[in-house]
């Protein structure tokens, strides 16, 4: 609920700003932000107490986007990695991601067209749970193993060239498991249906059904952008079951070479069995943050 309600303001504070904001631009616009952040933490004799911390973070998001006399052509690339080491234990996986979103547009008129998207998204490399010694436990992910692929058709209103509202009532989702053994892996004993989502035994899941796309991506003021986008899928089959995916990210620029970067991906799958807080096993709404102060480019 609180997500929802956040979500929901934020909406309504893009959307009266759109109305105050020029017309969008005719031709090709691209922008990116690349970053490396790196956390160091020493201890030696602290009363405080505490553990030696080495965390390393990269991040890359690029835009191009075409706005002709009859047609749009959004595309988006969102690329994550980090590894983090607690003490003695190994680096660990702590960010992995790729997210590739594209929408061709037809006009109508300059704010509406008739669209096409394509929202794809998966990881690097594996995943995996650790014990209490710190050893691993599970694997719970590799690459393509979840892989999520949304194929819409619909509509698309663009009020401004920051704000795109995607609307297709013909939609299909692909969940692919690439990694056999991912694949094959039971949600409980004797079940037909995988921990990833999948049924057992077959690397492509198919859901027909309607999605919704929102995507901003603004300079707030001077050297401070915010880029967000909102996915939300609905099966036909199971109309009350919404697969969700909202990833934001906030940069700030220092200098041409020093920047500041928050990232907050909020996800939930109601077919994916996940290791909750609690210790039980079942859907769950996932959030992950990232914090990074280091390096970074915008072009």
């Amino acid at each position: 609920m609180r997500s929802f309600l956040c979500f929901t303001l934020i909406f309504c504070a893009i959307s009266l700003s759109a109305f105050s904001a020029d017309p969008p631009k005719i031709g090709w616009t691209t922008a990116g932000t690349v970053g490396m952040n790196f956390t160091q933490v020493g201890l030696s004799n602290w009363a405080g107490g505490g553990q030696n911390t080495i965390g390393l973070t990269s991040l890359f998001s690029a835009t191009a986007n075409f706005n002709g006399e009859q047609s749009l052509w959004e595309n988006s690339l969102d690329l994550g990695y980090g590894l983090t080491k607690l003490g003695d234990q190994s680096f660990r996986k702590s960010d992995d991601r790729i997210i590739l979103i594209s929408k061709y547009g037809y006009k109508v008129n300059e704010q509406l067209s008739y669209a096409a998207l394509l929202d794809f998204r998966t990881q690097f490399h594996y995943g995996y749970t650790y014990n209490t010694d710190g050893t691993i436990k599970d694997t719970i992910s590799n690459l393509l193993a979840p892989a999520n692929m949304q194929l819409g058709l619909g509509v698309t209103y663009k009020p401004t060239d920051f704000l795109t509202i995607t609307i297709a009532p013909i939609a299909n989702r692909l969940l692919i498991v690439g990694d056999v053994a991912l694949r094959d892996k039971p949600s409980a004993p004797n079940s037909t249906t995988g921990f990833l989502g999948n049924e057992i035994g077959k690397t492509i899941r198919s859901d027909l059904g309607a999605q919704m796309n929102i995507t901003f991506k603004k300079d707030l003021m001077t050297n401070v952008n915010l880029a967000s986008t909102f996915t939300s899928f609905a099966p036909y089959a199971t109309i009350t079951e919404n697969f969700v995916n909202w990833n934001t990210l906030l940069t700030l620029k220092v200098n041409d070479y020093i920047n500041a970067s928050i990232a907050v991906d909020v996800v939930y799958d109601p077919k994916l069995q996940v290791r909750r807080d609690d210790g039980t096993r079942g859907p769950a709404t996932q959030v992950r943050n990232v914090l990074g102060i280091g390096f970074g480019y915008k072009f």
